[in-house]
């Protein structure tokens, strides 16, 4: 026999790489205590850009080599994945540290420059419009930057205390896990990568608590700093405002200002215009029009003309803001009554609406041009077989018309926003002339900052999803909602499976439930959802519950279906006279799992549904609630036996529980032993009365009456003849 010689390699190579990997990952160590761990951390807070090295080199270490780990560790390759991506996400957050170290050595930046003071310092009364516009700009700017670094505080805070509970849960594990290792039991392997993953999350938490901390003493300087300004030019304003004068000097230079842009403007709607049919680019002949070039007509015609309806809305907002300034010098020098300032608040809050809902447009408009960008890139990329050598060049022209487009459409945003900051001011002045600033900064105080700062604080993270107070009690509407709902049509199916189908309530009330915690089920995930939570891990929870129900409780949930069969298909009702088994007997209750029949013995019969489905079933009561009683009696054989019969027929007439439609009989069944056999048959509704209670009373009434009668009823006789003189063998 030929002998194969064996190649070392083959089973060298396995030991090679799990030598290679430990190699690798031998500087991947943990600290033999916590607190070693939590001061080697710290350290590296000191010197982010060092540890962004050792990170950037750990990573590296990993890539390329994520499926020999799961196999060296026995752990999942995305378990490897995610690590890489814990060390990727803290080099981001060292990145931060960095930079905000940086700024915060850094002298503050401020939005009003020194020189405005200054040159404030040096006008004498009365100031220009131009400058009272200017100065509302610079208090707007900073009240937001100040609503700024409020929700930056709050959110901060609220971060510092979600990290801080991660922390504490990382060094429990910490604890866990170094002392599984210390005692070197279980699987050390596992172990070891849980340690790893570990150190990750606890150097991770501590950065981020870190850069929490250095945002929260930044942003809490800047606010500080941000009030001493509007502390300054708050009184400006009111200065400038109580010495202002109108001059047709200002206007001239505001309407200059606005002719320009509006040229500017109708002149982009005229080139716009020219390219309304791009087909004219391309060649006359059907045949020559390529894949693209009909991606580009069909997708161009639509951009331009909503590009020229933006520029129209914006040239329209524009020529308003003439009146806009027409309308702050009339409120200024109040040569407007109380009900014309109302007006004009009425309608400024119109305009803000109508400017919002443009701005809305706009970046819908900007995202359906990254959309068309990121369509033109995956379809029609260099290798794609939709694009010819001849539209390369037409693709990459394409591009640019969108990227210039999307360059005008973030500056429609820009103009946009400064018009919709001259309508604010507007509304601010009406509202303080008219004396309802006041109230109504406070209810926007109540409601609109601290009510939309409360909905915006983030709970916790989902992926990339933030998952606020505000989702958050959108998602519990929801499941609310659902519950309410749920509950009420459970309630309205129980009752009329009750009313219609005769069931028990032990039955109704299961299949109340059944509906109940279905709705609650389906309301959880609606809800969940709503919060971008996956519902992967409940999929997974659901394949396993069904496979467990499939396997382990088979029978039993075939016993249910079976009851909801029979329940609806109302062959089998409660109150039903049927042979189930060879047993006769009273159908008592229908439960989602067994059947219950009283039997003629007074016993019970409990059936389960699927043995009540496979078996045969003969229903007695099926199309009316009627049943046949039967009483036997017996007579002497020197009896009267009409007389007996005639008795028999009185008793079952006058009993008002004895149907008498269908007619009942009285019959001569056969000569026994000892008597003479008689059967009473007759009918009884079960819905009105029970049959053995029927069949009792006739029993007693015929009793009563054969007595009277003197008719004997006989018991069973034996002669029995004893010989005398005959002795058996044990006598002898």
């Amino acid at each position: 026999m030929r002998k194969t010689a064996v190649r070392p390699t083959i089973f060298l190579s396995p030991f090679f790489i799990a030598f290679l990997l430990i190699l690798i990952f031998s500087p991947i160590s943990h600290a033999e205590t916590l607190a070693d761990v939590k001061r080697e951390i710290v350290d590296y807070q000191s010197q982010p850009l060092e540890r962004i090295k050792t990170l950037k080199a750990e990573v590296r270490k990993i890539q390329g080599l994520e499926e020999g780990l799961a196999r060296q560790y026995s752990i999942p390759v995305s378990q490897v994945i995610s690590y890489e991506m814990m060390l990727e996400n803290n080099i981001h957050v060292y990145h931060s540290i960095y930079v905000l170290q940086k700024q915060g050595t850094a002298p503050s930046q401020f939005i009003l420059e020194e020189g405005r003071l200054e040159e404030l310092a040096e006008k004498t009364p009365p100031y220009s419009f131009l400058l009272y516009l200017d100065f509302l700009e610079d208090v707007e700017n900073y009240l937001n930057e100040a609503d700024r670094y409020k929700r930056l505080i709050e959110k901060t805070r609220s971060s510092i205390l979600r990290n801080n509970g991660e922390r504490d849960e990382a060094e429990k594990r910490f604890r866990l896990v170094n002392d599984l290792l210390s005692r070197d039991s279980g699987n050390n392997l596992s172990n070891t990568w849980r340690m790893m993953e570990i150190l990750a999350k606890l150097e991770e938490c501590t950065a981020i608590n870190t850069l929490n901390t250095a945002t929260l003493s930044l942003a809490e300087k800047e606010l500080k700093d941000t009030g001493g300004k509007i502390a300054i030019i708050g009184p400006m304003l009111e200065n400038i405002r109580k010495n202002i004068k109108f001059s047709s000097e200002d206007f001239v230079v505001l309407n200059k200002i606005v002719l320009d842009k509006t040229a500017s403007l109708y002149e982009t709607v005229s080139v716009l215009e020219k390219k309304i049919d791009p087909a004219s680019e391309f060649s006359n002949d059907p045949s020559e029009i390529t894949q693209f070039t009909r991606f580009w007509i069909s997708n161009e015609k639509q951009l331009v003309r909503d590009e020229i309806l933006m520029i129209l809305e914006v040239i329209e907002k524009l020529t308003s803001l003439r009146s806009v300034w027409r309308g702050m010098q009339d409120l200024l020098e109040g040569n407007l009554n109380l009900s014309r300032q109302k007006f004009i608040l009425s309608k400024t809050n119109d305009y803000i609406d109508d400017i919002n809902a443009n701005i809305t447009l706009c970046v819908d408009a900007i995202q359906t041009i990254r959309e068309t960008e990121q369509a033109v890139r995956r379809r029609f990329s260099g290798e794609s077989p939709l694009i010819t050598e001849g539209d390369a060049a037409n693709r990459d022209k394409f591009l640019d018309n969108l990227a210039v487009r999307k360059k005008r459409y973030l500056s429609y945003l820009v103009d946009l926003g400064m018009i919709r900051s001259q309508y604010m001011d507007l509304r601010k002045e009406s509202l303080r002339i008219t004396g309802t600033q006041g109230n109504e900064d406070k209810m926007n105080f109540f409601w609109g900052s601290n009510f939309s700062r409360i909905k915006e604080t983030e709970l916790w993270h989902v992926g990339e999803y933030p998952v606020t107070v505000g989702k958050f009690s959108f998602g519990l509407m929801i499941f609310l909602l659902g519950i309410a709902i749920t509950r009420y049509f459970a309630y309205a199916f129980r009752k009329r499976m009750s009313d219609g189908l005769s069931m028990s309530r032990h039955s109704s009330l299961i299949i109340q439930k059944f509906i109940y915690y279905t709705g609650v089920i389906i309301s959880t995930f609606f809800g969940l959802w709503s919060l971008h939570i996956p519902l992967t891990a409940f999929a997974f929870l659901g394949g396993a519950v069904a496979i467990a129900v499939g396997f382990g409780a088979q029978k039993y949930t075939g016993d249910i279906f079976s009851g909801m069969i029979l329940l609806f298909q109302k062959k089998v009702r409660i109150g039903d006279e049927v042979i189930i088994a060879d047993k006769r007997g009273i159908v008592e209750e229908i439960t989602l799992q067994n059947t219950v029949v009283r039997c003629e013995q007074s016993n019970h019969l409990i059936i389960p549904n699927s043995k009540v489905l496979e078996g045969a079933i003969v229903n007695l009561t099926l199309n009316n609630s009627f049943t046949r009683a039967e009483v036997k009696i017996s007579v002497a054989y020197d009896t009267d036996i009409e007389q007996a019969m005639s008795i028999m027929r009185e008793i079952l007439s006058k009993d008002k529980n004895v149907l008498k439609s269908p007619p009942y009989k009285i019959l001569f069944e056969d000569f026994g032993e000892s008597a003479l056999d008689l059967t009473a048959q007759f009918f009884v509704d079960i819905k009105e009365n029970l049959e053995r209670d029927v069949k009792s009373s006739v029993r007693h009434k015929i009793l009563t009456a054969f007595n009277n009668a003197k008719i004997e009823i006989p018991f069973p006789q034996r002669d029995v003849h004893i010989k005398n003189g005959t002795k058996g063998p044990e006598e002898k």
